[in-house]
């Protein structure tokens, strides 16, 4: 989503560009009404409250009005509303209950003040927050209200809205807390040790053939733990599709090249560089292209032995490089500076206070030459001010825009105050490379697409492999024969915008949750950024409990986990651990620290979490064998050979529960608001409708 940075511009250009906008992205009742599956008047519930068609498309056009999406960003579009919605719901009970607001004078403070909000800092502004630019989005916003009200109100809204939310986050994150006792328990599940010995038996080393389970066991253990809170699921689908790559022809790449040259012919009836740069510009709709610096090879021979031999004014093309056409033409030569090494000392404020500093500073180095020492204790930015400002020798480009200018236009020794992004520089070229021959040239350029004769034949191959491959077993077979094999895509939700391998698809979406699309069915051919796919439904998946076909693999996994450890647990006694081990075709094993914040037995050879086990260790008394285990990923018998070493903190866990309480206030909003949202009764039937 592409915020509102010309907002940064002059008035009327804001208004204009989003008046643009709002026409480009005017959605027809019938077009929203098809996205959203059927006539059906709902298109969500939240906390019990009903989101209407009406009300939904009335946000919809607010959205597209206040921000910049194109066509391809509709289902962006209604995610970004959608979730604000969920999020205001839930949250304005909250604001309301503990009384919080925004005055008139706190919104003008974080719009325009010395105190922006951070959604204002980094949204309106791009984190470029000097006084010109506040007084810019000032006279904006004035114009704004008496000239299109309706958008300010609109503006006004969100920006109250993330107050309140960053308002309601600090109070929170305020809130968290880790009490002493807290802090005490944490700090030892990670610095108290215990050694022990140990037999275990990892359920991968035991062949499935050595137990037996049948479908009852099966439909049992589903029975037992469908509604358990791991399994639950959200609604998805699985789908898997094969691509059919739309590729350029021989005879695309000659009418491409057949079409620039009345372009070179233009070209080279052009008298100067500037018309050359104009030109170019205006038949690439690229800026870029009006001057271009020659990097040698960039041009497939003969035409880098041209550039460096031909003589100014010369048009070559056009040709084909990097799949691209092109037509060049050279403009100019020189030699320039390609590197410098400066320093500099950096003031977090901009502006006039920014400007001041910098001035002061500069004086008392005029005049003690004494750069160095003053970076090193006046600069912010702590990388350079240990070297005493030096950032070494750096390339055109490295630094952004006004930095770089400075350096490669400033001369050495002289010190140049420049305000940029990150605050108010004062810099000091200190060197400077030996300058370099260079070559400019404007091109125009255009890229090698496929031809409509192409796309026809390769949507024809499309429709002929789904007539070859109807069926999913059939359509798996021919994807593998014919294109490499099938690109799979698990759990895809209603609200996603990409797939595995696609970045655009919604059309692939639309199609997978349409009602009279079955699990098995076959698309008909869909366009995609670079070719065709045909998809087939895999997996369907409805919220809540799961059927038993949506989760036999794992339901079997679990069964043969459990007949594993049934029989291995009878098996894994005796009055000694080299007993034990020799049982099961085991070693003893060792471990001399392990802690209870561990996930599992370092070197066990289980990778899954093994709370029973660990807990086990520090619960024996020292020097008993335990009972058998039976764990997330094999049996254990663990003997603790001697007392569990406990660490004392030095300073009383201040420093630990600090730590900890950092932790607890950055995380805190997210985990309320999930745990709000969870709760909450939500329905999303925005893209299909209610069952």
């Amino acid at each position: 989503m592409a915020m509102i940075s010309t907002l940064r511009k002059q008035g009327w250009l804001v208004l204009a560009l989003v008046g643009i906008g709002i026409v480009g992205f005017l959605i027809p009742y019938d077009a929203v009404m098809a996205m959203f599956g059927g006539p059906s008047d709902k298109v969500g519930v939240i906390n019990g409250e009903s989101i209407k068609q009406d009300q939904w498309r009335a946000m919809l056009q607010e959205q597209s009005e206040l921000f910049s999406y194109n066509n391809s960003q509709a289902h962006g579009l209604e995610n970004d509303v959608w979730n604000n919605l969920i999020e205001n719901t839930l949250l304005q009970p909250e604001y309301q209950s503990l009384g919080l607001m925004i005055t008139d004078e706190e919104l003008d403070e974080i719009l325009f003040g010395n105190f922006l909000s951070s959604y204002v800092k980094s949204t309106f502004y791009q984190g470029q927050d000097s006084l010109p630019f506040k007084e810019q989005m000032r006279e904006s916003f004035k114009q704004m209200e008496t000239e299109k009200p309706n958008l300010f109100i609109g503006y006004r809204r969100l920006v109250i809205e993330k107050r309140l939310k960053e308002k309601y986050d600090a109070l929170v994150g305020a809130g968290a807390y880790v009490n002493s006792l807290d802090a005490k328990s944490l700090f030892h599940q990670s610095n108290d040790k215990a050694s022990i010995v140990y037999v275990v038996k990892p359920y991968a080393q035991i062949m499935e053939s050595e137990i037996s389970f049948s479908n009852d066991d099966i439909e049992n253990y589903y029975n037992e733990h469908k509604n358990d809170r791991d399994f639950k699921q959200e609604r998805s689908r699985t789908i898997a599709y094969v691509r059919i790559p739309l590729l350029t022809s021989a005879s695309d790449s000659s009418a491409t090249l057949e079409s620039l040259q009345a372009i070179a012919a233009s070209f080279k009836a052009n008298k100067t560089a500037k018309e050359d740069s104009t030109f170019a510009i205006l038949n690439s709709g690229n800026p870029a292209n009006g001057k271009v610096k020659y990097a040698f090879g960039s041009f497939p021979e003969p035409f880098n032995s041209q550039v460096a031999s031909d003589s100014i004014g010369r048009v070559m093309g056009p040709f084909v490089s990097g799949g691209i056409a092109r037509v060049v033409k050279l403009t100019s030569r020189g030699t320039e500076v390609d590197s410098v090494q400066a320093r500099h000392i950096l003031f977090k404020e901009k502006g006039a206070a920014g400007k001041a500093k910098a001035d002061s500073l500069k004086k008392v180095i005029q005049s003690k030459k004494n750069f160095a020492e003053m970076a090193s204790k006046y600069s912010t930015d702590p990388g350079s001010a240990v070297k005493g400002g030096d950032l070494g020798m750096f390339g055109r480009g490295a630094m952004v825009a006004e930095f770089d200018a400075a350096c490669f236009n400033g001369k050495v020794g002289d010190l140049q105050i420049v305000e940029t992004q990150f605050g108010t520089h004062l810099i000091e070229v200190t060197k400077k490379g030996a300058p370099k021959a260079v070559t400019y040239y404007a091109q125009v350029e255009r890229p090698i697409a496929p031809s409509a004769a192409t796309k026809k034949e390769t949507y024809q191959k499309a429709i002929d492999f789904i007539q070859n491959h109807g069926d999913s077993a059939s359509f798996r077979a021919g994807a593998v024969e014919s294109y490499g094999g099938l690109t799979y895509s698990p759990n895809v939700r209603p609200e996603a915008t990409a797939v595995s391998g696609v970045q655009n698809a919604s059309e692939i979406i639309g199609w997978t949750y349409n009602p009279e699309t079955e699990e098995g069915a076959i698309s008909q051919p869909i366009s995609v950024d670079d070719g065709i796919v045909v998809v087939c439904l895999m997996e369907v998946k409805e919220k809540g409990v799961p059927s038993l076909r949506n989760v036999y693999d794992r339901v079997k996994q679990e069964v043969i986990k459990e007949k594993k450890a049934e029989k291995y647990m009878a098996m894994m006694t005796g009055s000694s651990l080299e007993e034990i081990a020799g049982k099961v075709s085991g070693k003893v094993m060792t471990y001399e620290n392990l802690s209870m914040a561990m996930r599992n037995i370092p070197a066990s050879g289980v990778q899954e979490t093994e709370s029973a086990a660990i807990g086990a260790a520090f619960g024996l008394p020292t020097g008993n064998i335990s009972a058998p285990i039976k764990g997330k990923g094999g049996v254990y018998v663990i003997q603790r050979v001697a007392d569990v070493t406990r660490v004392e903190s030095p300073d009383n866990y201040v420093s630990f529960r600090k730590d900890k309480m950092r932790g607890q206030k950055a995380s805190a909003p997210m985990t309320l608001f999930n745990s709000l949202r969870e709760a909450a009764e939500i329905e999303d039937y925005r893209f299909f409708p209610e069952d």
